[in-house]
C-alpha cells in the first residue's frame, strides 16, 4: 500500500518549488503518493487536494518555506491530527529543522516506520463567536493606528494588569523566541508548561512579562481612543480587524501539533545558530 504525504509551498520562495520537487522525485520511485496545493500540482508536483480537507490517507504534511509557511499550515495538520514537518527554504526557519539540500534523508524519514515527534500545545483563541488556532502566539495590538490602547489582561478571573501602550502578545514557550523575545519577553524552552504575557510599548516602566501556567484562562480586553481600529493577529498570519471594544478569550486547545523532526531536538542549539545569523544581519541562504 502506498504512503500519500501532502505537500504545501510558500509560492512567493521560488526555491520552495524546486525543494518539493526534488522530494518529490525521490518519494515516487520508492512507492509514495503525493498529493499537493493548487500552486504546486499546477508544477506537475502532485495530485490537487484542499489542506483544509486531505485525503484520509495522508500521513504528514510537508511544508516548504519559512516559519510564516508552517504558522499558516499548522491549524490544519493539528485539526487533522496529521504530523507536520518543516522543509527551510526561507531566511530563518528556526521552526523548520527540514533540510532542503537533503531530500533522500528527508524521503527516508517519510516512508519510516517510525519518526521521531514533537507535541506541542496551541492556543485556542475566541472572539465573536470565532475560534482560531495558534501555534506560536496572539497579539491585540493597536493596528494601523499610532495612538496609545488600554489592554487589561486577566488570567482565571483575576486582573494581571493594565497597559497602555501598543497591546499585548500571548506567545506560547515555543513561539517565546517571536513577536514576544523582540517585545522584551524572555526565552523560553519548548518544553516548559507556561505562557507568556508580554506588553508591547508600555508607558508603564515597571511592567514586565509575566509567565503564567499553561492552563490558565485569559482574557483581553482592549480600548482605543474614539473608536479606532485595533487589530487581533493569530501566529502572524489571520490579520481580524476590531472596530469596536475587543474581549478575546485565550486557553489551551484540545488540539496538539505533531512536528517530525529528522534529529534530535537541540533548541539552544538551534537557537545559537539562529542568533549568529540574527546579530549579524545576514540572510540565511
Amino acid at each position: 500500500m502506498k504512503q500519500s504525504f501532502y505537500f504545501y509551498a510558500n509560492p512567493f520562495q521560488p526555491y520552495s518549488q524546486s525543494a518539493a520537487r526534488a522530494l518529490f522525485d525521490q518519494l515516487i520511485p520508492r512507492g509514495g503518493k503525493v498529493y499537493a496545493d493548487e500552486y504546486l500540482s499546477r508544477q506537475g508536483i502532485g495530485e490537487t487536494a484542499s489542506l483544509s480537507a486531505l485525503p484520509k490517507d495522508v500521513r504528514a504534511i510537508i511544508a516548504f518555506g519559512g516559519d510564516g509557511t508552517l504558522l499558516r499550515v499548522a491549524p490544519f495538520a493539528a485539526q487533522q491530527d496529521i504530523p507536520l514537518l518543516g522543509v527551510h527554504t526561507g531566511t530563518v526557519g528556526f521552526l523548520m529543522p527540514g533540510d532542503a539540500e537533503k531530500p533522500e534523508e528527508t524521503a527516508a524519514l517519510l516512508l519510516s516506520d517510525d519518526y521521531p515527534l514533537q507535541r506541542h500545545p496551541m492556543l485556542e483563541i475566541l472572539h465573536e463567536n470565532q475560534r482560531y488556532l495558534a501555534l506560536n502566539d496572539l497579539s491585540l495590538n493597536r493596528g494601523e493606528h499610532p495612538g496609545v490602547i488600554e489592554t487589561i489582561l486577566s488570567a482565571d478571573d483575576e486582573i494581571v494588569f493594565r497597559a497602555h501602550g501598543d497591546g499585548v502578545v500571548i506567545s506560547t514557550p515555543l513561539g517565546s523566541t517571536g513577536y514576544s523575545l523582540s517585545a522584551g519577553g524572555p526565552i523560553v524552552h519548548p518544553c516548559t508548561r507556561c505562557l507568556i504575557a508580554t506588553p508591547l510599548c508600555a508607558r508603564e516602566l515597571l511592567l514586565r512579562p509575566v509567565i503564567l501556567p499553561l492552563e490558565s484562562k485569559i482574557t483581553l480586553c482592549a480600548h482605543g481612543r474614539d473608536r479606532r481600529r485595533l487589530q487581533l493577529a493569530v501566529d502572524g498570519q489571520t490579520l481580524i480587524p476590531i472596530t469596536e471594544e475587543a474581549q478575546i478569550e485565550i486557553s489551551l486547545a484540545r488540539e496538539q501539533l505533531k512536528l517530525l523532526s529528522p534529529g534530535p531536538f537541540r533548541f539552544f542549539h538551534t537557537l545559537r545558530t539562529k542568533q549568529q545569523i540574527w546579530n549579524q544581519q545576514k540572510e540565511q541562504e
